[in-house]
């Protein structure tokens, strides 16, 4: 038998694989993948297995089954199948980065599933890893920043939060399936289930603006449609541009992974934001506002109601930039900006509001 003496980490894209991959000594470039130190790096190019949802009539939902459980019995997996959607051939490609996946993981005995650290990163994990079906050890590597010191305790430490990570995950699960058809999932489960939530006030949430929206303070840091809506108007950029110039910043360890509404952020970060606005005083436009004397404010820190995984407000990393596009500077200075207004005090933002106008 086969001796497996691998650790596979496996990420989204090659910038995000070659990143990881240098934080933590995986230095050896082969085709596909980068090895070193005991681990192999390598990555699945997006969405390389799809899941499509089975029909409603074999619906397989209970409180007594665990949130991996529902998603395997309730979806079937396959290998993306783009070529059509695209204009040309693809499928190549794919097939060989999942040949180098299930090679690696046969020589694993622990993979770390380092997918973007959302709802959809999760998901995919989940059906790469039910198409493979090759049970292992699965360790999470949550990477809201791509810092060296953060990628190297995510993956070397893992979590430690699992309850809270496993209930997320069951409410991620069945949020996809709502997708599909709510009313037969709330026939289904119509008490509270085994993730530890009401689907029915679920449902209700995913359909209402959080109503920390309205009572953040002003000015809030960036989420990922606010800063839509600011580079649209400030920028003339539509959403996509604005996507994809935002997740170059992340990969280029800029900035925060940018999420969705969320617009708070843990405790720890806004210590952490401590220097990363002495960083921000080097900027060529904006580090002359940066705040001289900076104090963690709890106006923007998580008040209860929001979860890690649901992401926080797009903060600076405390690294300067030195290889940035047109479009990621312009976006980057945006961010900047706000970042500096929010968490200068309320008094001092006014002062410097008054001396701009």
């Amino acid at each position: 038998m086969e001796q497996k003496n691998l650790i596979t980490v496996i990420t989204d894209n090659h910038l995000m694989a070659d990143t990881i991959a240098k934080a933590i000594c995986a230095n050896e470039t082969h085709d596909g993948y980068y090895l070193g130190n005991g681990y192999a790096v390598t990555w699945t190019n997006g969405e390389l297995i799809e899941a499509a949802f089975k029909a409603k009539n074999s619906l397989v939902l209970s409180t007594s089954m665990k949130s991996r459980e529902v998603y395997a019995h309730n979806f079937e997996f396959a290998m993306r199948n783009y070529d059509e959607v695209v204009g040309y051939k693809k499928s190549a490609a794919d097939a060989r980065n999942l040949g180098t996946i299930r090679s690696l993981w046969e020589k694993s005995h622990t993979v770390i599933n380092a997918m973007l650290p959302c709802e959809e990163g999760e998901l995919m994990f989940l059906n790469l890893y039910y198409y493979l079906a090759m049970p292992v050890t699965v360790k999470r590597a949550w990477l809201p920043v791509l810092t060296r010191q953060a990628i190297r305790n995510a993956v070397f430490n893992g979590r430690t939060d699992t309850d809270e990570y496993e209930k997320w995950l069951g409410e991620a699960i069945i949020n996809r399936i709502i997708e599909v058809d709510k009313d037969d999932v709330l026939e289904t489960l119509d008490d509270t289930t085994d993730f530890g939530y009401e689907v029915e006030d679920m449902w209700e949430r995913e359909n209402e603006v959080s109503d920390g929206m309205t009572e953040d303070p002003e000015p809030r840091l960036y989420c990922m449609y606010t800063l839509a809506d600011d580079a649209r108007d400030s920028l003339g950029w539509d959403f996509d541009r604005m996507f994809d110039t935002a997740m170059m910043l992340y990969f280029k360890k800029l900035i925060s992974f940018p999420l969705y509404i969320e617009t708070r952020i843990p405790k720890t970060v806004c210590h952490k934001m401590k220097r990363n606005i002495r960083t921000l005083t080097y900027h060529p436009k904006w580090g002359k506002l940066a705040p001289k004397a900076f104090k963690p404010d709890a106006r923007h820190i998580y008040d209860g109601r929001q979860t890690a995984f649901n992401g926080y407000g797009i903060v600076t990393t405390g690294i300067h930039p030195t290889d940035l596009s047109g479009d990621e500077r312009k976006l980057y200075s945006l961010i900047v900006k706000r970042v500096i207004d929010a968490f200068t005090p309320p008094a001092e933002n006014e002062t410097k509001n008054d001396k701009t106008l």
